[in-house]
């Protein structure tokens, strides 16, 4: 076999070896989109709950220690994207500089690792950016944006007052329209203590008992009028 087809097989399976690396980066940036995601729905879940802890004194909502959380997951996929697959893609392309050289030796123009990388980076104020800073920059700006959501979750979100059972806020605002203090039973008249005169002014006769009855009561002792007896005129002798 000659050199040239070992070469051009080389160079294939190398590129085939950074295409899957770059892959693999790719689908790690899309998981911690898709986690950090999560925990901020999870955040806006919170929020419709209301809960509140007590952290250094503090009474922060949970729903900014929820959002801050996803910071740990978001750290551990930019650890693995950093410091893991990027490594190894970037040793990938570094393999092929010598093997596109050889080809170019033997008579074929192949420089596709050595134009992807002065292609990649772009100088920012006479500093040149590489693949490196700007995962830097995107985990960056997504752990940024955490940061500041928490602490607004945290910190702006405050408790409502709620009234407690004799009507008098716990914040001390006026009380509810619709609490009112309960007027004690003894207060209260009774329909069953409820009497009335009689019509002839005589005795007092509960009103449940009228109404069991269903007929008006009288009183028992009417008081009959005086009537004082009239002398006789003596009949005259006839």
């Amino acid at each position: 076999m000659s050199e040239l087809p070992a070469q051009v097989e080389v160079w294939k399976k190398i590129i085939d070896v950074q295409q899957h690396f770059n892959d693999l980066e790719l689908r790690i940036r899309n998981f911690a989109l898709i986690v950090t995601g999560a925990f901020i729905g999870l955040g806006g879940y919170a929020i419709k709950d209301g809960g509140f802890a007590r952290v250094l004194g503090f009474h922060i909502s949970v729903a900014g220690l929820v959002v801050s959380c996803s910071l740990l997951p978001l750290l551990a996929f930019y650890l693995m994207d950093r410091l893991w697959y990027h490594r190894l893609l970037d040793g990938a392309v570094k393999a092929a500089t010598p093997v596109e050289t050889r080809l170019r030796e033997l008579g074929l123009t192949v420089d596709l690792g050595a134009e992807i990388s002065r292609a990649s980076p772009f100088e920012v104020r006479g500093r040149k950016v590489r693949s490196k800073h700007k995962m830097d920059w995107f985990y960056g700006i997504i752990a940024a944006g955490i940061v500041l959501l928490s602490a607004i979750l945290a910190f702006g979100v405050k408790a409502s007052p709620l009234p407690d059972f004799t009507g008098t806020p716990v914040s001390g605002q006026p009380p509810h329209a619709g609490v009112e203090a309960a007027a004690p039973a003894s207060a209260q008249p009774s329909r069953d203590r409820i009497t009335t005169p009689t019509a002839t002014g005589g005795a007092i006769v509960p009103l449940a008992a009228q109404a069991s009855t269903g007929q008006r009561s009288t009183s028992s002792a009417h008081v009959q009028p005086d009537h004082q007896p009239q002398p006789r005129a003596p009949s005259s002798a006839r």
